[in-house]
């Protein structure tokens, strides 16, 4: 099951990114966007599919509707690949501490 922390303007995310849980990690994170800027912390994700990068494309549409700053942190590796894999990774916005 997908979990959402939210830490002030941090949304710390952890568990899989998949096709079987998209809709629950979608509905846990439309109340957590409350800030105007977010920094989404995939640190703790332990599963990816092609689903996680809709995902992401999704939260960018949520944000951006909303005037919402969103930047991605701890992109895990396999979510990278993928990202890189559909040729979409530079218009993830990353922030690199």
């Amino acid at each position: 099951m997908p979990f959402i922390e939210s830490q002030g303007s941090t949304l710390r995310i952890s568990g899989a990114m998949t096709l079987e849980n998209v809709n629950a990690v979608l509905d846990e994170s439309e109340a957590a966007f409350t800030s105007a800027n977010l920094e989404m912390d995939l640190s703790g994700v332990t599963e990816v599919d092609s689903t996680a990068v809709s995902l992401m494309f999704e939260w960018l549409r949520q944000a951006h509707s909303r005037n919402i700053s969103l930047t991605f942190v701890n992109l895990p590796p396999n979510l990278v690949n993928m990202a890189t894999l559909y040729g979409v990774l530079d218009l993830i916005p990353q922030h690199h501490h």
